[in-house]
Parts: structure tokens; C-alpha cells; sequence
């Protein structure tokens, strides 16, 4: 993928270094002014290295990425894509992650081009929109790429174990995120977030949560394990110095490589996890904890359960009830396991889940599978 660097320096031997690592052709420009633009030559990714170079980018056949040294900044991400950034790299991220945000930009890209078509044959329906709805439309349906570019890669297999990620928002935008990734090299780190209430507030809030992301791997990186509960609590303070008029649910999983452990913690994660065990069994994760977000200096516990070959990890977001038909949360919970039991493969249980959709909350799914072999 030919990509142009935005850069006031001659010789920007990091940037070149880790984007060739990552399989780019990065040609160094001193200006947006010097890229060359040709009619039917498709879209040109052009990485800017500061909020305000991004907008030089205003040609619209130009793709602009933010590409900072450091690790992100909430305050530079929202900033970013105020500015028009289709999505914010950093130089800390690896050259494997790079590759997979470009590829998944290529992707969500590509799908809003073949969207935009479609929405221009159905002339109809456009004309039905006033200029603000078409706006706003337009508005989300960019923030709502840029939301599912965050998510990591679907049926990532990291050793031993198989991650999956699936989310519905209500409406366009999702309160609900999904991440997982290595932690140290004997550790797999996963989290399912919802956050309070549905929408582009909530949707905004997960930026914040992937650079939470991001920042786990830097602080809770080193060779001296930390138990989930500690990093909740973290994570607590680091949304109330944020100063976030919203609470967060979050189920947060440690998976022990070595010791086929899984170590977790919870705030106010509902309905409880579910852990399935190769014989079809469930055993249910529960705790019960104060959402992040409201109380500082908060406690979480931290519990373990063996988590063996052939076994799978379930965790639901709160909006997977309202798919369910029994009356009453006992009766739902009962129901939801019921489908774990009789479902252990993951995509099939979302999809019997989806059937049901009302679309009266976000939706989500996060499932770990051991499968034994790497």
C-alpha cells in the first residue's frame, strides 16, 4: 500500500523504519501540495504528524492519519478527528497492529464508498432528507467507521486461545466496546465495556477506552504480574481524572498461558460471564462491584478459575437480555446459559441472539475459546 508521509524533517528514520516494517511504500512529502493527485487513481493515504497538518488534507481523494511518536492522547484523538482524520496511529503501536489498522481502514473505507453508491441510486429516500439529517447521517455513519476500526481483529487466535468480538449498537454509534491483546509475553489481556446509556456520548467515550487500551500494555507491561482487580481500579481513576459524566460496566479477563488460568475482575458487569466448560457445563463469573467512573479510589476483587482445553469464555453486555423471552432477570439469566450450553460456538449463539434483536439497547459478545493448539 503506497502511503505519503507528511513531515517537516528531511529524514524521518522512525516513521520510514516502522511503516516499511509494516509492509507501507512511504514516500516523504513536505506538503500536502506535493502529493500527486490524479483523476480515477482512488484514494491516497496521507500521514500527518500533528492535529493541524491534518488539515492540509482537504482534497477529497486524500485519506488523512494522525501518526504521533508518542502514545495517543484523548485530548489529540478527539482533536484529530475534529480535524478530519480517518484514524490515529501511533509510532508505540507495533509494526503488526499498524498493518492491521491499515488493512481495516482499506476495509471500512471500501464499505463506505460502496454505501455512499448505494445511497446515491436511492434518490428517493435522499430526497426525503433535509440538509441537517443528511448531515448528521453522514456525521455518524463516518464516526461509526472510525468506532469499528478501534475493534481488534475478529477470530484473533493469540497461542492457545481464539478471540471473537461481536457488537449491535441500538443506533448507529455503540456505548459498548471489545478489546483484547498480549499482555507480557506469558499473559492475554480481554475486556467488554458498557458504558452507560447508548448514542454519541457513550459512542465517544470509547475512544478513550482503546487508548486505555493502549496505555494497559505500556504500564501493566512489565514481568511482575498484576492482578485484573488492580487494573480496574486503575482504570477507575483514570476515567475520574478524566472527569467522565458517565459510569462504566467492564468485565477484564488475565489469561495465565502457563497455568491455563483465567484471572478476572468485574464492575457491575451484568449478566455474569459465563464459563463453558468442554463437557458443556457453565459455570457462572459473578461479583458483585461499583461501576468506573463515579466513586474514587475504589477496590476490586480479583478472582481465578481454571480455564482448560476446550473450554469457552462468554461475556455479554447488558443489551443481550432484552434478546431473550423469558419475563424476569432469573428466568433471562437461566435462559442466556441455557444457550451457552447448548450453543459452544460462538458465532451460532450470536446469531440465535440476533434473531431477537428489538434494538432498544447496544449489543455484544466477547468469547475466548481454548482450543489447544497455537
Amino acid at each position: 500500500m503506497k502511503v505519503f508521509l507528511l513531515s517537516a524533517d528531511d529524514q524521518p528514520h522512525d516513521a520510514l523504519l516502522i511503516l516499511e516494517g509494516a509492509g507501507y511504500n512511504c514516500e516523504v512529502v513536505g506538503s500536502a501540495q506535493q502529493i500527486p493527485i490524479h483523476e480515477g487513481n482512488g484514494l491516497i493515504a496521507v500521514l500527518c504528524q500533528s492535529p493541524e497538518a491534518l488539515l492540509e488534507c482537504h482534497h477529497p481523494a486524500m485519506v488523512p492519519i494522525l501518526f504521533v511518536n508518542e502514545a495517543l492522547g484523548v485530548d489529540d484523538m478527539l482533536q484529530a478527528l475534529s480535524n478530519g482524520a480517518a484514524d490515529c496511529w501511533s509510532m508505540t503501536m507495533s509494526a503488526e497492529q499498524i498493518t492491521e489498522r491499515g488493512e481495516s481502514l482499506i476495509t471500512r473505507l471500501q464499505r463506505t464508498h460502496q454505501a455512499t453508491q448505494r445511497a446515491a441510486r436511492d434518490g428517493e429516500a435522499a430526497a426525503r432528507l433535509s440538509t441537517l439529517e443528511k448531515e448528521l447521517h453522514d456525521d455518524q455513519r463516518a464516526g461509526q467507521s472510525i468506532q469499528l476500526g478501534m475493534l481488534p481483529a475478529q477470530h484473533k487466535q493469540m497461542d492457545r486461545f481464539c478471540f471473537s468480538r461481536w457488537v449491535q449498537p441500538s443506533l448507529m454509534l455503540s456505548g459498548d466496546f471489545i478489546d483484547y491483546f498480549p499482555l507480557q509475553e506469558r499473559y492475554l489481556a480481554c475486556f467488554l465495556a458498557d458504558v452507560a446509556g447508548h448514542g454519541a456520548s457513550s459512542a465517544l467515550l470509547t475512544v478513550m477506552l482503546k487508548n486505555i487500551s493502549w496505555r494497559l500494555q505500556q504500564k501493566f507491561g512489565m514481568p511482575e504480574f498484576e492482578s485484573p482487580g488492580n487494573m480496574l481500579s486503575w482504570i477507575n481513576d483514570t476515567l475520574i481524572g478524566q472527569g467522565i459524566e458517565k459510569h462504566v460496566a467492564m468485565f477484564l479477563g488475565i489469561i495465565d498461558k502457563e497455568t491455563r488460568t483465567l484471572h478476572y475482575s468485574m464492575a457491575a458487569q451484568y449478566p455474569p460471564a459465563l464459563l463453558r466448560s468442554a463437557d458443556g457445563a457453565s459455570t457462572v463469573l459473578l461479583q458483585e462491584a461499583k461501576p468506573l467512573g463515579l466513586f474514587p479510589n475504589m477496590a476490586y476483587v480479583s478472582d481465578e478459575v481454571d480455564f482448560p482445553e476446550g473450554s469457552t469464555l462468554f461475556v455479554f453486555s447488558d443489551g443481550a437480555m432484552d434478546c431473550l423471552p423469558a419475563a424476569g432477570f432469573e428466568e433471562k439469566e437461566l435462559a442466556l446459559q441455557m444457550l451457552v450450553e447448548t450453543l459452544p460456538e460462538p458465532a451460532k449463539l450470536w446469531s440465535r441472539l440476533c434473531e431477537s434483536l428489538k434494538n432498544l439497547d447496544d449489543v455484544s459478545l466477547l468469547a475466548v475459546q481454548h482450543r489447544g493448539s497455537a
